[in-house]
């Protein structure tokens, strides 16, 4: 279970990209091409050079988690949501590992949580302040990115992409890639309270989280998304 205290996540400001003004340009790798039928595929922006390609035509295979998925499950540590949804990605509680009880160290592919590229809506996200170095000798003198700062409400899929992910993204991911696709929506409202315990009435665990969208008038033709957490 996870351990008692208090956490709060505002996804509300540029630097996750919670809020977007105008079109981005994500990171791409593979050649330009014409749009797949979004209709008919999930559509993806990890593994392929054009701007968004369907995941069923990329030369390498990508598993996408739809945010509802995400949602459906009875956690609300988005690392514990992740590891019940993506073959390979592990991450275990440190309850004595200095500041790595806060910043789990994840691994995929049985590798250091640094040796997987983490991107936010296609854009690199930088590393935690974390350096592990009671992580069970996999981990230690590893520095990855902060991922528990993302409410699962906030995303809208992940994108993991594990086979050729070096040759396509560099050195820093040769475990693979984690694309974190926040909400684009731009209008409505979600709101979900979560709550739990163990069978002998400890361990408690609870969550209260909400969504909105809005549009952005005045001509500019954007949207501001959201998200709350406190747990």
């Amino acid at each position: 279970m996870k351990k008692s205290g208090a956490r709060i996540t505002l996804l509300g400001c540029a630097s996750i990209a919670a809020i977007s003004l105008a079109a981005t340009t994500p990171a791409f790798a593979q050649d330009e091409g014409e749009l797949a039928d979004a209709s008919t595929d999930v559509v993806i922006t990890v593994g392929t050079r054009r701007g968004e390609r369907s995941a069923s035509d990329t030369p390498a295979p990508v598993d996408v988690v739809d945010g509802t998925e995400l949602l459906n499950q009875g956690d609300n540590d988005i690392q514990n949501l992740l590891r019940t949804s993506v073959p390979s990605y592990n991450v275990n509680t440190q309850p004595i590992s200095d500041a790595a009880t806060i910043v789990r160290p994840a691994n995929l592919r049985g590798l250091p949580p640094d040796s997987t590229l983490v991107l936010v809506n296609g854009k690199r996200r930088h590393r935690a302040a974390v350096i592990s170095f009671l992580g069970g000798g996999l981990s230690d003198g590893s520095q990855g990115a902060d991922i528990n700062v993302f409410p699962a409400i906030a995303l809208k899929q992940v994108e993991v992409l594990r086979d050729g992910a070096s040759s396509q993204y560099g050195s820093d991911a040769i475990a693979g890639v984690v694309n974190f696709v926040l909400k684009d929506a731009d209008d409505g409202v979600s709101f979900e309270t979560e709550y739990g315990s163990s069978y002998k009435g400890d361990g408690e665990q609870w969550s209260i989280a909400g969504n909105i969208g809005l549009p952005i008038h005045a001509g500019l033709g954007g949207f501001i998304n959201l998200t709350a957490e406190y747990g």
